[in-house]
């Protein structure tokens, strides 16, 4: 489909069930209803009745995204009526457009800047290590000619709402372009980089190399960070850490429901108060309950997410920027 000169690389049956899972988010009551009909896709009207119909009035034409009411008689083009879904009055659906463009616009791919972030990893005192490397020989970390190979830029994290280019750098989010991957560096307290965590692009998988042990994700970014830190979030993804970052809370990220070691840097900590934003799910409570049950000597809260919420990544998705900045406003005892 192309819409505005752009190729838009999804069927409208996609762009719907996106559009519909973001809405349900936030709580917006349109398109509830869709169904197949020929060169059409039947959905109810936002634009009378409050979107609530019995039976589905406006048709959408599955090559050119024009919509056409046959109950009130409203016609728009895709990006209008996205626009008008989460309320923007603007001309010609600019925001409609822009939210395409962010879920299903042509790749677009472009080699990263070449900036330079003094992190002092030639200053660091072993006194206050959390994570001891002793055993650890520099020819097992992975060199920085190869971390260097994957330092591009992906549309995929603008989809997942990580847009501050100073996060991605942080934590030199990067794209292989061989695998179709991006990549997540996991890093030492010093800042080696012990494996490379890897998401396909295409589905939602991880992979990480045979046999590692995960250390805290977001560890040296912790200790490294300049900003004062009275309690530490804790999630089960990077990617629900790395947003959390990026709106001003400093994060860990387990890479699963918690092992021994991650533990055992957890109690070294110096920070008390720990804050438990893992999955709305069992996974995440079964990580919520192993935490409190292994690392005792800490204060816990937690965030429960509103109903409808599986993480901070659906919010991140779903571009609700401000809950995730206001997260604590979920955060009970």
């Amino acid at each position: 489909m192309i819409i505005n000169d752009t190729i838009i690389n999804a069927e409208l049956s996609d762009i719907l069930s996106e559009l519909q899972r973001q809405l349900a988010i936030n709580q917006i009551p349109y398109l509830r209803k869709t169904k197949d009909s020929g060169d059409n896709i039947m959905c109810s009207c936002p634009y009378h009745g409050n979107g609530q119909e019995r039976r589905p009035s406006m048709g959408i034409h599955k090559k050119t995204g024009i919509s056409h009411c046959f109950a009130c008689g409203e016609a728009h083009t895709l990006p209008e009526l996205i626009s008008y879904c989460f309320g923007y009055d603007d001309m010609f659906g600019r925001e409609g457009m822009k939210w395409l463009i962010r879920n299903f616009s042509a790749i677009e791919i472009e080699e990263r800047a070449d900036v330079e972030i003094d992190m002092g990893r030639n200053n660091i005192s072993n006194k206050d290590s959390v994570l001891a490397n002793s055993n650890t020989n520099k020819s097992d970390f992975v060199e920085e000619t190869e971390l260097d190979s994957y330092r591009y830029y992906h549309d995929y994290w603008t989809k997942r709402g990580i847009t501050d280019d100073d996060i991605i750098e942080l934590f030199d989010l990067g794209y292989d372009k061989s695998t179709d991957e991006v990549t997540f560096p996991v890093r030492d307290e010093d800042g080696n980089c012990l494996f490379v965590a890897r998401r396909a692009v295409s589905e939602k998988r991880f992979y990480y190399p045979k046999d590692v042990e995960k250390p805290l994700y977001g560890i040296y970014e912790l200790k490294k960070s300049n900003i004062a830190i009275n309690k530490l979030f804790i999630t089960e993804s990077m990617i629900d850490c790395i947003l959390l970052w990026q709106a001003g809370h400093p994060a860990v990220a387990l890479n699963g429901t918690g092992s021994q070691l991650q533990y055992q840097q957890l109690r070294k900590m110096p920070w008390r108060h720990f804050v438990l934003a893992t999955d709305n799910d069992k996974a995440g409570q079964e990580a919520r309950n192993k935490l409190s049950q292994n690392v005792k000597n800490k204060m816990y809260t937690e965030i429960i997410f509103p109903t409808g919420i599986k993480d901070v990544g659906d919010l991140g998705i779903a571009k609700r920027f401000a809950d995730i900045r206001n997260i604590e406003r979920w955060e009970v005892l």
